[in-house]
């Protein structure tokens, strides 16, 4: 019975670890795969440029927020000196989102890919998922945590989220696909015309 076991309990990991094996291999060509789109074709043109555009067009709207909430703030700080914090805080964070989804509105005018803007918000939400995940692990302390939330709240979450919102009801608004040309039936390629 024990050797009988003992090969049950073989073959159980080997099916175990080739299973895992696959699931890894999976993984592997999914990520290739998302990491490829960034990569050129044989013609010197990205393989998705929607998601280059975007992405260069998000680090390019980080710099714009860190720019206006620098002089926003600056600027707003004697008038609200005197304001409780929580009118203070959403004074300063709706103001620099207005300037700067003036400056997005403007673009997605300009763009004639009227979804860049909205692709470009939806980086935005990524980094700050990713900047919240990584701080949770990195600060493990419920009050620094807590003090944390209230900081990206005010200077991540409420911009991204009403920068996103907005520019999704654009984007459905205002993104028309081109409909697909429509070829001509089989039996014309037949037919002589003069």
């Amino acid at each position: 019975m024990s050797e009988q076991d003992e090969l049950f309990r073989q073959e159980r990991a080997r099916e175990q670890e080739k299973a895992r094996r696959e699931r890894q291999k999976k993984r592997d060509e999914r990520s290739k795969r998302f990491w490829s789109t960034f990569l050129f074709t044989e013609n010197g043109k990205p393989k998705s440029g929607f998601l280059v555009y975007t992405f260069c067009l998000s680090i390019v709207f980080i710099a714009l927020y860190i720019l206006a909430f620098r002089f926003v703030i600056d600027l707003l700080a004697p008038l609200t000196a005197s304001w409780p914090t929580f009118w203070g805080n959403l004074l300063g964070s709706l103001s620099v989102s207005v300037a700067v989804l003036a400056v997005a509105a403007l673009l997605h005018r300009v763009f004639s890919d009227k979804r860049l803007m909205f692709g470009t918000y939806l980086w935005l939400c990524v980094y700050v998922l990713a900047a919240i995940i990584y701080m949770a692990f990195f600060l493990r302390d419920a009050g620094t945590m807590r003090e944390f939330m209230l900081f990206a709240l005010w200077f991540a979450i409420l911009p991204v989220v009403l920068g996103t919102v907005l520019f999704f009801f654009f984007c459905k608004r205002d993104h028309h696909p081109k409909a697909p040309v429509a070829e001509e039936p089989e039996w014309k390629k037949y037919v002589h015309r003069r």
